[in-house]
């Protein structure tokens, strides 16, 4: 649990340093490509996108690290991916991955907001990040949530994992689906904290026995 722990930690922090590099450089008007016009006032949009995008994609890192139980089947040739990984986490190491990217990508956005060139509108979730506690709060339930998002999508695609064509489109549809929270997170930027928080916690609430459900499924179908 303590090495699964540290490698869930370790992710959050990478993700974290990720937003805020990649913030501060749209802030200070730097395009990320050569064609792109970087605009200041886009930071906002683009840090609460990248919230969405890394808290679903981290748990790939995170879930699909290599232990030594992987490894050691990989010698003899009988070593599955995920599902060892899977199996190899207990539920608690599973459920703790969405808390500590919550706190680690709250605590980013809170550092991304302290050096903000757009301030935000009067009332939204942006602006009033340094004001209050309800706008943390709730980037760290829809961060947790995501990443519950994220890693009940990946049970779900160890069962299709030895099956070429359904793994190749399971992966565009992971990447769809990380877009689609990209979008659904641009929603928080402007949202009011309070009808943040609650949508928030009210997602968060619904993935979590998601979550649990979709584990004990892929364990119970995806047994070798």
């Amino acid at each position: 649990m303590t090495m699964h722990l540290g490698r869930t930690i370790t992710t959050g922090v990478i993700t974290a340093g990720l937003l805020i590099g990649l913030f501060a450089v749209m802030n200070a008007g730097q395009p990320l490509r050569s064609d792109d016009n970087a605009d200041p006032s886009n930071a906002p949009g683009l840090a609460f996108g990248l919230l969405g995008l890394l808290s679903v994609f981290s748990v790939a890192v995170s879930f699909g690290r290599r232990s030594a139980m992987h490894e050691r089947q990989q010698r003899e040739g009988s070593g599955p991916t995920f599902q060892t990984v899977l199996h190899e986490y207990s539920l608690s190491g599973i459920l703790v991955m969405g808390p500590v990217q919550g706190v680690c990508l709250s605590l980013a956005m809170l550092v991304c907001r302290s050096f903000a060139v757009d301030t935000g509108t009067p009332g939204s979730m942006w602006a009033e990040f340094l004001s209050g506690p309800l706008p943390c709060l709730a980037v760290f339930a829809a961060a947790w949530a995501s990443t519950n998002i994220g890693l009940a999508y990946l049970s779900l695609a160890m069962l299709v994992r030895k099956i070429v064509v359904l793994s190749i489109l399971g992966l565009l549809l992971f990447v769809a689906l990380g877009v689609g929270i990209m979008m659904a997170f641009g929603w928080l930027e402007a949202a009011n904290p309070l009808a943040g928080l609650l949508v928030a916690s009210l997602t968060l609430l619904v993935t979590i026995p998601l979550l649990i459900g979709v584990r004990k499924l892929a364990l119970v179908m995806g047994t070798d």
